[in-house]
């Protein structure tokens, strides 16, 4: 509900700018959403209620049933990592199984462009800025053996890509195939 307020707010703004800076000026109708972990569900379940929300990108999260029930009719991307990599990292098998069924049946039944990116290495705060801004991360093993300035770079490739593509309406080579 929250998300479903500011595409509201916003659209008021972009009609009428009480300060008169952002009448008129904003795209929405290139308007994404990505989130990591539990902001990753969020996103799953505001493109599943809000088709102005035109690409989704949900990184390392288990969908929510009715998100898994419905599906997405946006372009659509997961991103998380192997089980042996959720293993390492210390995941109950419960909590991996539901993380990964989830995403490839929502995956699996998408209505549109859609993209599966699995890392290898990558820790669930690998995902995030976490391990650029501590180091500390690591050897309290909450990062994995993936360097955190390849992860970073991964994880920005594939979303600038994902965005440029279904937003923007670029080429995107990255997003072809394997890579």
């Amino acid at each position: 509900q929250d998300v479903l307020f500011v595409l509201r707010r916003l659209a008021d703004v972009d009609a009428n700018d009480p300060a008169g800076v952002l009448t008129g000026r904003l795209d929405l109708e290139a308007v994404g959403m990505f989130g990591l972990s539990l902001g990753g569900a969020t996103t799953a379940e505001a493109c599943r209620l809000e088709p102005r929300l035109r690409a989704c990108l949900m990184m390392d999260v288990w969908m929510p049933p009715d998100v898994v029930a419905a599906g997405l009719d946006q372009p659509a991307m997961w991103m998380t990592r192997d089980e042996a990599s959720m293993q390492r990292e210390g995941w109950a098998q419960v909590d991996i199984d539901e993380t990964l069924s989830t995403m490839r049946a929502v995956y699996a039944g998408s209505r549109n462009a859609s993209y599966f990116v699995t890392v290898p290495g990558m820790f669930h705060q690998d995902f995030s800025d976490g391990p650029l801004l501590s180091p500390l991360l690591k050897p309290m093993g909450l990062s994995g053996p993936i360097d955190p300035d390849r992860a970073r770079t991964i994880v920005a490739a594939y979303a600038l890509a994902f965005f440029n593509r279904h937003l923007r309406g670029t080429d995107e080579p990255l997003l072809d195939g394997p890579s």
